[in-house]
């Protein structure tokens, strides 16, 4: 075997809840070790991998340092290995991921069973065997994850840690009844599921319990990561060049433009501006019998503009859209739940499900027209259509699974509570967020989208700023939850909610406009390079082609042909 065999091997069992949601079904009945034993050997296991990726990548680069694209691409993934590796060693050391964040380790363990009742990808019987291993698994994982956290938890952490527990007592209730119910299966093995839930439901408890009365809470003082941890984030995550002040400055300027334009937009359109656009939007939306339907005429309105314009190659790669299952809906509000997950790269699947929030008959007729207000034309035409089911990450995952990278195939992969591989960011929601500018520039949206979708710019930027401010320790967190909510426009309760994740996760929210700029910056670059021969499809198709990594190397790849 390779060096890169190896990281893949490893990987996925460091991984095991990941690997089910790539399609990687070796460890479906496991867990990940993240007691401080169980990290401390994984710190040792990856910085052996560094030290082989190293070596192999240097005999690469002598072979292969001059080649095009896709011989290429074993240097590629040597290189994303040895920068993915570097992450998880400083994830796994530092006191911001394993040792300090509660909400992982809530979060892998619920998701550890939920991955398993999305996709019917194997016989009922076997997936509910091996979410009765996994429940089984918890209590001793949860224990784990609890005595490796030494810090003192920041305040919002724990609060969503506790939210997700109880989301965890809901699905091991009633969900998982209801899931048992969904097909037939032998008394023995049912009871066998249930038997496993009750202790599984006992840990989260206790872990919830701890989280309330016994950690060290503090007042979210120590929320940021520090500057070292997030330079190796932009750096060896995102394969960025430009220093970490410069990238703020430009953010901040680019955050003043786009305001000042979100601003005209809205009020050429509505006298009180912003707010009064929201309430336009929000009043437009389908009526109940309509709602579902809605979803698929624009995702069959959204293929046919891009074809009509020739933009993209759309793939045999249909979506089914559907009400969240039975089983995991009174706990998806309390968890980190997707609508759109990426289709399992290593599995294909055909046609792919997003589930939607439910709206029918069986709600209340308040709550039904909040639900509707809440996902209305904008947000099904915008949101969960261009950006996740179709042209934005279904076109890009598509094209991902088929990339010469074995990276790029699978970094982009959702997981219990972020991406497969840090790397895969920048490109995968970096596309998103293109694409729905280019479906923009096609027409497809109203005037009042179009400022919804200004509104979107000034949240990239707003989310750019913050990320980089709050992990160097210049913005506290309840300075990034007022810049959200008075620069960038964000409802209170969804400000907050946003400086939270950004301080879990830091490098993330700034991979958005990273990517998005990248893209379009790339796509000047290669028309002013090849003239009148330059096409717009051909641009996306070879974009796309490299699967998920890095922007900056696919434009250093495009540009220039090395890695970079």
């Amino acid at each position: 075997m390779t060096a890169l065999d190896d990281f893949f091997t490893a990987f996925w069992r460091r991984h095991p809840v990941t690997a089910t949601f790539a399609g990687e079904h070796d460890y479906d009945d496991r867990l990940p070790d993240w007691s401080p034993a169980g990290l401390e050997a994984s710190i040792a296991e990856l910085r052996a991998q560094r030290t082989a990726l190293s070596a192999e990548e240097q005999a690469a680069e002598a072979t292969l340092g001059d080649a095009p694209w896709p011989a290429i691409a074993p240097l590629v993934d040597l290189r994303l290995a040895g920068a993915t590796v570097a992450i998880e060693i400083a994830e796994r050391t530092a006191v911001h991921f394993h040792r300090g964040n509660p909400s992982l380790a809530v979060g892998e363990a619920v998701f550890g069973v939920i991955a398993l009742m999305l996709r019917e990808f194997a016989p009922f019987e076997k997936r509910v065997a091996s979410a009765a291993a996994r429940l089984r698994a918890t209590p001793a994982f949860l224990a784990g994850a609890r005595a490796a956290i030494t810090r003192p938890i920041p305040r919002a952490w724990a609060e969503r840690a506790q939210r997700e527990c109880d989301g965890a007592a809901l699905l091991l209730d009633g969900g998982v009844a209801r899931w048992l119910e969904s097909a037939p299966l032998e008394p023995a093995l049912a009871a066998e599921l249930r038997a496993a839930a009750t202790p599984a439901a006992a840990a989260f408890d206790e872990f919830a319990t701890w989280l309330r009365a016994g950690a060290r809470l503090d007042d979210n003082s120590s929320i940021g990561c520090g500057e070292d941890l997030l330079d190796l984030m932009i750096v060896r995550g995102h394969w960025c060049a430009t220093a970490r002040a410069e990238l703020l400055a430009d953010a901040r300027q680019r955050f003043a433009s786009a305001l000042g334009a979100l601003a005209g937009m809205a009020a050429a359109l509505a006298p009180g501006g912003w707010v009064e656009v929201q309430a336009k939007l929000a009043e437009h939306h389908p009526t109940v019998d309509e709602y579902l339907p809605t979803f698929e005429s624009y995702w069959d309105a959204c293929r046919e503009r891009a074809e009509r314009h020739n933009v993209v190659t759309w793939p045999d790669a249909p979506v089914r859209f559907a009400p969240i299952p039975p089983w995991t809906r009174e706990a998806a509000p309390l968890l980190y739940y997707l609508p759109y997950r990426s289709p399992p790269p290593l599995e294909p699947t055909s046609p792919h499900t997003h589930a939607v929030t439910p709206v029918d008959d069986t709600i209340a007729p308040a709550e039904q027209a909040r639900r509707l207000r809440a996902t209305n034309h904008s947000v099904i035409k915008l949101n969960h259509v261009v950006h996740h089911a179709a042209i934005g990450h279904h076109v890009q995952n598509w094209k991902a699974a088929r990339s010469a990278s074995r990276i790029g195939r699978v970094a982009a992969v959702d997981g219990a509570s972020r991406i497969a591989m840090f790397c895969g960011g920048s490109l995968a929601e970096g596309w998103a967020c293109y694409a729905t500018d280019v479906m923009t520039e096609l027409d497809f949206c109203t005037p009042l989208e179009r400022v919804a979708e200004q509104h979107t710019t000034v949240r990239m930027l707003a989310r750019m700023i913050v990320d980089i401010e709050l992990h160097q320790g210049t913005m506290t967190l309840d300075d990034a939850t007022a810049f959200y909510a008075e620069r960038a426009l964000m409802p209170a309760a969804a400000a907050r909610a946003e400086a939270v994740k950004t301080s879990m996760f830091p490098g993330t929210a700034l991979m958005y406009w990273l990517g998005t700029d990248g893209v379009h910056q790339l796509r000047v670059e290669r028309a002013r390079a090849e003239g009148e021969a330059f096409s717009l499809r051909a641009f996306h198709e070879r974009v796309l082609g490299f699967g998920a990594i890095p922007v900056p190397m696919i434009a250093s790849l495009m540009n220039g042909g090395a890695v970079g």
